[in-house]
């Protein structure tokens, strides 16, 4: 399981050393792109750029990684080397897991620069909803096994529904709930944040309980084919 997570994560290694030198920069990066200067504003709008690729890009990692090791036509070539069909899916899933606070962490620490939705300036994407989202797109479009992929869920459509057509929809869901039960003039700042935080941790939570549950579904279906 060593060698097969090392691989996975050599595969991504372009990913990490960006996250790893993001990391390293920030005690030079984040004082500065809180000054005025034109300098400031020109780092501050290149690491939000940054922060941004990671938000969108990174949120499906094993859908990359899934390119990076052939796509649904290496299933049978990945299945012919010497590792169990339960190493590789243990691989598989901790390297998703991996990455994901991986890239969590450089959300964390550039916390102060603008990372995406916001309703009523309460930020949608937190680093919870990201590592979410990642272990979401592995649990829809990897249900039956970590290396075969839905042909119906590709990686572009999946993160432009979860980071755009999602955002949009929970912000008009607010929007009516707010109308429909007359409470919009009611609803202070700190209710909305109140309620967006815990849908946000709820969802969140949802969404790791099915990559868990997922697991072991997959687990189960190798262990009776044993």
């Amino acid at each position: 399981m060593k060698t097969l997570l090392k691989r996975n994560l050599l595969l991504k290694k372009y990913t990490l050393i960006v996250y790893a030198l993001m990391i390293i920069l920030a005690p030079v990066v984040l004082p500065l792109i809180k000054g005025d200067s034109v300098w400031s504003v020109i780092i501050k709008n290149i690491f939000a750029a940054l922060v941004m690729f990671i938000i969108i890009f990174d949120s499906g990692q094993v859908f990359r990684l899934q390119f990076k090791l052939g796509g649904n036509k290496a299933y049978y070539f990945n299945h012919s080397l010497p590792f169990s069909a339960r190493q590789q899916l243990n691989t598989h899933y901790l390297t998703t897991l991996l990455l994901a606070l991986a890239g969590a962490i450089v959300l964390i620490v550039y916390n102060d620069v603008p990372q995406g939705a916001e309703i009523n300036s309460i930020e949608l994407m937190t680093p919870l909803t990201f590592i979410a989202i990642n272990l979401l797109g592995h649990a829809l479009a990897f249900p039956k096994s970590s290396e075969v992929r839905r042909d119906f869920i590709p990686y572009w459509g999946y993160i432009v529904v979860a980071n755009i057509v999602v955002p949009i929809l929970i912000a008009i869901g607010f929007l009516l709930i707010a109308v429909l039960t007359e409470r919009f003039d009611m609803m202070s700042d700190k209710m909305v944040e109140v309620y967006i935080n815990r849908f946000v941790l709820w969802s969140g939570l949802l969404c790791i309980a099915i990559f868990v549950g997922t697991y072991f579904y997959q687990l189960k279906k190798i262990n009776s084919n044993q």
